[in-house]
């Protein structure tokens, strides 16, 4: 994987100086009462709901309809134990579109990565791809979940995860902001820096190929 790219001085002397005794930086919003839309995602636990996921997976060719096992990363088949899938919006059927999550390793790949397809004229087309993880949906307008992307990073030899909003807009999700940034403490990122530290984030993730 290439060599991930550094976070900003800027970025470090807005956590530094914005950092409060609970070990949040305060978003500044009044609180509102939601619901847990949160995911977690155990592949060894993980099953298919149906034989539409493995259909689907076939179709996509991305692993072998004939492999001996569901052990072999580099020879993945077509198992829960490498893909789960989500519904893409509440009136697509899963046939026609949905979101991949493809476990770490598959394919030679060293992090998860979201794979977002939908079918256009019986073709199944990706719409979007994510290195990172898929943590959270939550309800939208629009009919398609807006949708949250943990993404790591390397700074100084250390891990950092930025926790990131997509949105869908004209046809795909549309990185729209990072709301915490993880370096060990969850921090929220305070409001007035969002849109700031949300431009020079996703510098980093472009820099990284993180989105493709």
């Amino acid at each position: 994987m290439k060599q991930l790219f550094y976070l900003s001085t800027f970025l470090f002397l807005v956590i530094a100086c914005e950092e409060q005794t609970d070990g949040e930086i305060k978003i500044g919003r009044n609180p509102v009462k939601t619901v847990d839309n949160t995911i977690s995602t155990d592949f060894n636990a993980n099953q298919f709901s149906s034989a539409t996921e493995a259909s689907l997976l076939k179709e996509l060719k991305i692993c072998n309809v004939n492999a001996p096992n569901d052990t072999d990363e580099d020879n993945p088949a077509c198992s829960p134990k490498f893909f789960r899938f989500f519904p893409l919006a509440k009136n697509i059927p899963l046939k026609n579109g949905f979101i991949l999550l493809v476990k770490a390793g598959v394919g030679g790949h060293p992090l998860r990565r979201i794979l977002i397809f939908q079918r256009e004229k019986g073709i199944l087309v990706k719409l979007n791809g994510f290195n990172g993880n898929l943590i959270e949906q939550r309800p939208s307008k629009s009919g398609y979940n807006d949708i949250v992307v943990r993404f790591p990073d390397n700074i100084d030899n250390s891990l950092i995860y930025y926790n990131c909003l997509f949105q869908w807009k004209n046809g795909k999700y549309d990185y729209k902001h990072c709301e915490v940034i993880d370096e060990g403490i969850p921090r929220n990122v305070k409001a007035e820096f969002i849109d700031s530290m949300g431009v020079e984030i996703k510098k980093i993730l472009d820099k990284n190929n993180m989105i493709f």
